[in-house]
């Protein structure tokens, strides 16, 4: 028994031994963040004060006692800097073009509403008088051997304006006037001279007065040529795409998505992106959609080859979505060259993007290669158009989850968000259209019935349908904050309240800018809700959009984000 007991007690000392030399695993790190509220957007938990994030992922939402006792193999830091804050999925805007900020952001604004940009505070003028007044004040500021590029021009807010009347302001300089819209620009005859501008070439093209100098739509993609190693010219674009990335961050948004990439020049406008945010060391996710047009110049068969090779130029700093496909139908709402169903009450016409065959052929190529569409279209005659197309594909090559999204929706009739609802489509929106032309658009071209119901959010909400929005920049600020609030509010520039029954709810509106945007990029299982295993994307905001009415929203603070569990404050 002696023997034996000591046996064992060897035996017992050599466990123990063993026991204490082999070390105990360290517990990983993990961040508990806590906050005076936070809006999930998870349905299964809407609300929680506090979250945990290990690495790039939330570990756990609910509140700091309950995640401490359930996180206990977490070695917990405690961060309270966001205590008396409130806490957002990282805001989304599912439509934002870099190339776009890149082209228009280094111009001189001359809006009719007030902008904040980075480098540029712009307070709005109207009436033809002032607009030609600040016109002739920033050409006479400007470097004098530059060719002066202003945007914002709208006819309906600053009168007409023509070829004839920049010679008469200009004294002999290169001038161009981009329309609010992008989709036209009126240049002056020493602009159409240094661009090389054949006025025999272009007279009889369909889109283009040139005794005006008015060059739009289809008229003005026929000139981008001449125009590009002016707007492309590296040190500018680049810049451009700087301040819009900037803008996007100061409102508190942590994903964008360019729809339609590239707009004119596919490597250097990934050249530019991947630059800028490099070396800027941005912090943003940036997703790309395919242009299904510009890719397609040898046919849609070789669109479709060519867009399945995209994510092979995938970087650290962009992504292109596989198999989508950005398309457009009709024409520009900024322009009223959308194509409505009843016309225009002055007797002028909509235009076509991409005519109706043009897009059936598009869309029939990349729907059977299995690709999401994205369309822009913008009147309900276009919504008319794209809604049958779709129908008659489902009658034909039916697809179980086609996830088609309809982009801008800037007017639709009573009877569309039924129909949009049963086809299974979605839709992301830019109800600033509402905003900034509703009241004008009643006095000409819409009337006032139908301006009432621009962005008709309210029934597409009552059917279920899935509902983002985005800014389109420079169509809108890159402020979703600023898009959910007049969505859910319907109140104009000029603090008219339009067709209430449309407003929708602060939570779809909210939903519209977080989830509901990460969804119609089919990013919804890694971003737009604060839920367990997704990435660890917020927005932190010093008051609580639920607290205040939804026409405020543009005016709450954004703190910063977070973007991958990396904390960003805003940039000043």
């Amino acid at each position: 028994m002696t023997t034996l007991r000591f046996v064992g007690a060897v035996l017992t000392a050599v466990l123990l031994s063993a026991c204490a030399i082999s070390p105990t695993p360290p517990k990983p790190p993990a961040t508990l963040y806590s906050a005076a509220k936070i809006l999930t957007m998870d349905e299964q938990r809407p609300t929680a004060t506090a979250v945990a994030v290990a690495g790039e992922r939330i570990i756990g939402v609910g509140d700091v006692r309950s995640l401490k006792r359930k996180l206990k193999n977490f070695q917990l830091t405690e961060d309270r800097r966001f205590e008396d804050k409130i806490i957002l999925p990282g805001l989304i805007d599912n439509h934002l073009h870099p190339a776009l900020a890149g082209i228009l952001l280094p111009a001189t604004f001359i809006t009719p509403w007030d902008w904040q940009l980075p480098s540029q505070q712009v307070q709005g003028v109207q009436g033809r008088e002032a607009y030609l007044a600040r016109l002739s004040a920033a050409i006479a500021a400007a470097p004098a051997d530059e060719l002066f590029i202003t945007w914002g021009y709208h006819q309906y807010f600053h009168g007409q304006l023509n070829r004839s009347d920049l010679d008469a302001i200009a004294a002999g300089r290169p001038v161009i006037v981009w329309q609010r819209s992008f989709h036209e620009i009126i240049a002056n005859s020493a602009a159409m001279n240094v661009l090389g501008i054949d006025e025999q070439e272009y007279r009889n093209h369909p889109n283009i007065d040139i005794e005006r100098g008015h060059f739009w739509e289809l008229g003005l993609f026929a000139i981008f040529p001449k125009l590009a190693p002016v707007i492309l010219n590296p040190e500018r674009f680049n810049a451009g795409v700087r301040e819009g990335f900037v803008h996007a961050l100061q409102n508190g948004i942590t994903t964008v998505a360019d729809q339609g990439t590239p707009l004119l020049n596919l490597d250097m406008e990934l050249g530019a992106i991947n630059q800028v945010i490099a070396a800027e060391q941005l912090p943003l996710r940036v997703f790309m959609v395919g242009n299904g047009k510009t890719l397609a110049q040898q046919g849609y068969a070789a669109g479709v080859q060519i867009m399945d090779s995209l994510p092979q130029r995938n970087t650290t700093q962009l992504t292109f979505l596989p198999k989508q496909v950005k398309l457009l139908a009709d024409g520009a709402f900024y322009s009223q060259l959308m194509q409505m169903q009843d016309g225009y009450t002055d007797g002028h016409h909509g235009e076509w993007i991409m005519p109706p065959e043009d897009l059936t052929l598009a869309a029939h190529a990349y729907w059977q290669a299995g690709y999401q569409l994205h369309i822009h279209v913008n009147g309900d005659l276009g919504v008319k158009i794209v809604l049958d197309l779709i129908e008659l594909m489902q009658d034909t090559h039916p697809r179980k989850d086609h996830h088609t999204v309809l982009h801008h929706y800037g007017y639709a009739n009573a009877s569309q968000a039924e129909r949009i609802a049963r086809l299974g489509v979605l839709v992301s929106a830019n109800p600033f259209y509402l905003w900034a032309l509703a009241d004008k658009y009643a006095e000409i071209g819409l009337g006032p019935e139908r301006a009432a119901q621009i962005s008709r959010l309210g029934d597409l909400e009552k059917h279920g349908v899935s509902v983002s929005f985005h800014s389109d920049l420079p169509m809108a600020p890159a402020s979703p904050l600023t898009l959910a609030g007049v969505a859910a509010s319907r109140i104009t520039a000029k603090g008219t309240l339009l067709a209430p029954e449309q407003r929708m709810s602060v939570d779809s509106a909210l939903r519209g800018i977080t989830i509901e945007a990460a969804r119609a990029i089919q990013q919804q299982d890694n971003i737009g809700s604060i839920t367990p295993g997704k990435l660890a994307d917020f927005t932190i905001l010093d008051q609580d959009p639920t607290k205040i009415e939804p026409q405020d929203f543009a005016s709450i603070p954004v703190w910063g984000t977070v973007l991958g569990g990396a904390v960003h404050p805003a940039p000043e």
